[in-house]
């Protein structure tokens, strides 16, 4: 919903704009596409959100920012209570059932192909979780150096 969200601020403001998000992983995707090239994602909703965004930031001639600030804050300040309200104004619309963590980094590693250090920091994944995710990535097999822990005999 906040992707969908961006795209329609991006299409409606084509001067310089400021966006605020409380989900983490919208801001960093937004700040990263415009040096993305997309691959393709399993979840057909979600490619075409990611598509029209991506077209969007390549297309864009003005600057823009996009800010990630914590949610359900009871912090003072014109930006937590706006969140608040589009908060409110989106918790009845969904793309579609939101899958966990787990599955959130492989969609996101499948789409970007980021190193598994990335995707512990991003997803806060364990070192071997993260691991794994790159090391079963068929687009990464010839790219992945395996880490072989233990002392030389």
């Amino acid at each position: 919903v906040e992707l969908r969200a961006m795209v329609m601020v991006f299409q409606r403001f084509p001067d310089p704009v400021n966006v605020v998000t409380d989900l983490a992983y919208a801001a960093g995707l937004v700040q990263r596409l415009d040096k993305a090239v997309l691959g393709q994602v399993g979840n057909e909703k979600l490619f075409g959100v990611l598509k029209l965004l991506w077209m969007e930031i390549q297309e864009r001639h003005s600057p823009y920012y996009v800010m990630h600030i914590n949610s359900h804050t009871s912090l003072p300040g014109f930006i937590v209570e706006g969140n608040a309200r589009a908060d409110a104004l989106v918790s009845g619309v969904a793309i579609g059932p939101v899958p966990n963590v787990r599955q959130q980094a492989i969609e996101a590693h499948r789409f970007f192909h980021q190193g598994h250090r990335a995707l512990k920091r991003q997803f806060r994944l364990s070192n071997s979780e993260a691991r794994a995710i790159v090391a079963t990535c068929p687009d990464c097999q010839g790219h992945h150096v395996p880490h072989y822990y233990g002392t030389n005999p």
